[in-house]
């Protein structure tokens, strides 16, 4: 067999046992930002890890990570009669991002129409405008962000609203980085579970 012919046999065995592989999955877009323009939010929350980033009302919101909307909640149905705490957020969504995480902002104006649950979302995707709606209504307008690991059933919201201190990580999306707040909240789920 001619030397040529051996390569060719060669470089065909090698294509043929090459596993079939499907296109890449695309690599995920750096974080953003969740409220475009001029705001202010400090390390702290009142009672539990969150932020409250302060804009002028019907600022821009977008999607922090790329994701998947796991909720919008479209109708505002806090009551002060009854402070139930799963209607505190008044208009709100939640998505889990690709890293597992789950990404909850409230007291929205306004969600963008033909969004729904299982969207799939790009960081930066707009999803509605700063408001004061919930048990934020009468106060400035903001939106309340919290980082959480993704629970189910009763007592969620407790979870949803935030239990891994957002601000480090806001703060490195406000001056371009990528810092991740997912060995965060997988190791407060290891500790907590969904409680």
């Amino acid at each position: 067999m001619a030397a040529d012919g051996l390569w060719g046999l060669l470089f065909g065995w090698v294509l043929a046992v090459q596993p079939v592989v499907g296109p890449a999955a695309a690599p995920p877009s750096p974080p953003e930002f969740p409220v475009q323009g001029h705001v202010d939010y400090g390390p702290y929350h009142h009672d539990y890890p969150a932020a409250d980033i302060f804009a002028r009302c019907g600022s821009r919101v977008v999607s922090p990570v790329d994701g998947t909307l796991l909720e919008l909640r479209r109708v505002d149905r806090w009551d002060a009669g009854t402070d139930r705490g799963e209607d505190r957020g008044g208009l709100s969504f939640s998505l889990r991002g690709r890293d597992g995480v789950r990404y909850y902002g409230s007291h929205l104006r306004s969600l963008v129409p033909g969004l729904h649950r299982g969207s799939v979302v790009e960081a930066g995707r707009l999803l509605g405008h700063v408001g004061d709606s919930g048990d934020a209504a009468g106060i400035a307008c903001h939106l309340h962000f919290g980082i959480s690991a993704v629970c189910r059933g009763t007592g969620d919201w407790q979870v949803r609203r935030g239990v891994v201190a957002p601000y480090p990580f806001l703060r490195s999306w406000q001056r371009g980085g990528d810092r991740s707040p997912a060995a965060a909240v997988h190791r407060w789920q290891r500790r907590h579970g969904c409680r």
